[in-house]
């Protein structure tokens, strides 16, 4: 009998874990929970050092911002289909500036989502040591294959003096249109020396007018269904 009610109570007892873990993996798909996610991660870096003692630039992220997280497999399939990515991570000096224009400039059109993927370690670093590039750490094969799909859109890999090697550098959002690239955003405006320093007045302006275009551009094609 002992035994029959131990039995019984491990069932209710995994059959509780199960059911946590569920509504776990539900809230964490909500797309809301992904919002707060974005803002949480970046956010979270406020008033923060990094390990060379610069100051992370504060930022303010939009509770109900229109960010969606993406695995590459989604990526792929956006870059033959249509839609927005962005590139970009948390402790990105560049990114938390590029970032909340980026939302602003969403929130103001009819755009419903933008893709994100942090996929900063997945990058391979390559140098140039007496006239020959050489490979310190692979890229992994899904950024391998990110870089093909990309094709000239990417930016040659700096310092190693060789047009054909190429990168992703961050931030970048990618505007797709039936499987064609409309707009290729990289970093935030050419004014702008210290990522540190937050975009002034103007130069927010000019980044999100860049969004916006590239946002104009691609609702433009999709209201011709051609580009």
């Amino acid at each position: 009998m002992n035994n029959d009610l131990k039995k019984n109570s491990v069932k209710i007892i995994l059959s509780l874990i199960a059911l946590v873990i569920v509504a776990i993996a539900i809230i964490l798909l909500r797309p809301d929970s992904m919002s707060n996610r974005f803002k949480l991660e970046y956010e979270s870096l406020n008033g923060q050092k990094t390990d060379d003692g610069r100051k992370y630039m504060k930022v303010n992220i939009s509770n109900d911002n229109k960010i969606v997280y993406v695995d590459y497999d989604t990526v792929f399939d956006v870059l033959d289909d249509t839609g927005v990515i962005y590139f970009g991570f948390p402790e990105c000096p560049w990114c938390r500036n590029a970032a909340p224009v980026l939302l602003e400039a969403a929130e103001e059109s009819s755009i419903e989502q933008i893709y994100y993927l942090n996929n900063h370690d997945d990058r391979d670093t390559k140098v140039l040591k007496d006239g020959k590039v050489i490979t310190e750490k692979e890229g992994t094969s899904n950024y391998n294959k990110l870089l093909e799909k990309l094709g000239d859109k990417a930016s040659v890999y700096e310092g190693l003096e060789d047009k054909t090697i190429k990168r992703l550098y961050y931030p970048t959002v990618i505007f797709v249109k039936n499987g064609e690239i409309t707009d290729y955003i990289e970093g935030t405006v050419e004014s702008q020396e210290d990522p540190y320093t937050p975009l002034t007045k103007d130069q927010r302006q000019e980044l999100k007018d860049k969004y916006k275009s590239a946002i104009s551009n691609l609702l433009s094609c999709e209201r011709d269904s051609k580009c």
